[in-house]
């Protein structure tokens, strides 16, 4: 079987996933030669006595289909403003406490990544291989690149880089003012990978970024080197699906280590400062991480929700009931940590014992990608282009 033929037999698992996420769920990939797939039932939602209440502050809709692309959009928050982008290729630029529109772009034609850039420019990437950059200010477009290959994700920073993944496996720099490229790291793409990739993280002159061959690698803002290279996974099994490693799910960062999880494989706190592993615990995450002071957070390829002491990965506690639901990463808000499901659902669990505290409902179409969390306020988007936010209170 071709490498072509592989990835497009990840892709057409990952639709049938997808189109049947409202009634079963085809969480893992077995053997490529197998002739039937399990099919898992999504648990159904349980009983439990609310603690706390997620209220709505406001919803849009910018419109898109993100779900039919397996494409995970993220808005980037800026200043008292959050900006965010649909499929479609419109940007917008919202009041952040009010929902109110301040500006609105049309950048591009079938956007794949972003939004990211700093609060001066809004970058975007597309299917084609373009990226985009806006004015914050007015919509104006800034200028566009080829980069000749899909891009999958762009960081947010605060100075003149705009940091784009593509989906052959680079990373490259350019000039945030005039798009001009600076430098390109490149690692060695495995033989099939996931549609996909997390958003790299800036930190301190440093980038941060999850790879599909199974590593984080650390890249001088500046210069473009490659600081380390730390795998977080290996390579293992029979068929080229059994082999993935990709560490597509959103990565972490505290003042001293990097946490990452990959795609059958492991979840592992990373020195920032050399690259070396201080602990591993084996659980396969497609969704990604979260920390706060003393733990970290992770969904399992089974929809489990873990927490994790980052001393040293022992299970602080695991949350079980919602199996086959199709979790988003957990992002901590308040006193809870906030999942999305395949259904719609916002789940808040205590971040103490991870029991369920509270729940709502934004919509009927999937939240693939993780909340995002300011100090006091929730984003949460759905794969229709449905963004809202949200804010935990007591329930007393």
């Amino acid at each position: 079987m071709t490498n072509k033929s592989n990835f497009i037999r990840v892709i057409a698992l990952l639709a049938i996933s997808t189109v049947m996420s409202a009634c079963s769920y085809l969480p893992w990939f077995g053997d490529e030669e197998e002739v039937g797939i399990e099919i898992r039932e999504p648990a159904e939602l349980s009983e439990f006595v609310p603690e706390v209440l997620i209220q709505q502050n406001w919803q849009i809709s910018l419109g898109g289909n993100a779900e039919e692309e397996f494409i995970q959009l993220k808005p980037h928050v800026f200043d008292d403003k959050i900006a965010f982008t649909q499929t479609g290729g419109n940007v917008s630029v919202y009041d952040i406490s009010s929902g109110r529109i301040i500006v609105s772009s049309n950048a591009a034609d079938f956007v794949s990544a972003g939004v990211g850039g700093n609060a001066q420019y809004l970058v975007v990437g597309t299917h084609d291989g373009v990226a985009v950059a806006i004015n914050s200010a007015d919509g104006a477009e800034a200028w566009s690149i080829n980069v000749a290959s899909e891009v999958v994700s762009i960081a947010h920073t605060e100075n003149d880089l705009a940091v784009l993944r593509t989906n052959d496996n680079r990373i490259i720099g350019l000039s945030i003012s005039s798009g001009e490229k600076l430098w390109t790291v490149t690692q060695t793409p495995p033989a099939l990978i996931l549609r996909g990739a997390s958003v790299p993280i800036v930190r301190d002159g440093v980038i941060y970024a999850g790879m599909d061959n199974g590593k984080v690698i650390a890249i001088s803002m500046q210069s473009g080197n490659v600081i380390w290279e730390s795998r977080v996974s290996v390579p293992s099994g029979r068929s080229e699906l059994e082999r993935l490693v990709d560490v597509d799910g959103q990565i972490a960062a505290d003042d001293n280590f990097i946490y990452a999880a990959s795609y059958h494989g492991r979840v592992v706190a990373i020195s920032r400062t050399n690259g070396r592993i201080r602990w591993a615990r084996d659980l396969a995450s497609i969704s990604g991480v979260s920390v706060d002071d003393a733990l970290v957070y992770v969904t399992d390829k089974d929809d489990n929700v873990w927490a994790l002491e980052k001393e040293t990965g022992v299970s602080s506690w695991k949350q079980d009931k919602f199996l086959y639901r199709q979790l988003s990463a957990p992002v901590i808000q308040e006193n809870a940590v906030l999942v999305g499901d395949s259904q719609g659902y916002i789940h808040a669990l205590s971040k103490q014992d991870g029991r369920i505290i509270g729940r709502t409902n934004l919509a009927k179409k999937p939240i693939h990608t993780s909340p995002l969390s300011t100090n006091t306020v929730a984003y949460v988007m759905d794969v229709s282009g449905r963004l809202a936010s949200y804010s935990v209170i007591s329930a007393n």
